[in-house]
């Protein structure tokens, strides 16, 4: 393999890997755990955190539980 088609397949890795990593960014503003991400992605949990340590959930959303009340 020649260098240059080595240079272009490390350029599309590093792009494929910017984009899951706006993906994973953008669960983690939704408020989903790092842990639903681990089991999507299988990077760990911890490397999600790892990643991204101050990200915070967006403020408009709230987590959808159920209520103890619900029929």
């Amino acid at each position: 393999m020649t260098e240059e088609k080595r240079r272009g397949r490390r350029d599309e890795l590093r792009e494929l890997q910017s984009i899951r990593n706006l993906l994973m960014l953008q669960l983690l503003k939704m408020g989903v755990s790092s842990e639903e991400i681990d089991l999507a992605v299988g990077m760990g949990s911890a490397n999600v955190r790892r990643l991204f340590p101050n990200v915070k959930p967006y403020a408009g959303l709230k987590k959808q539980g159920y209520s103890k009340n619900a029929t």
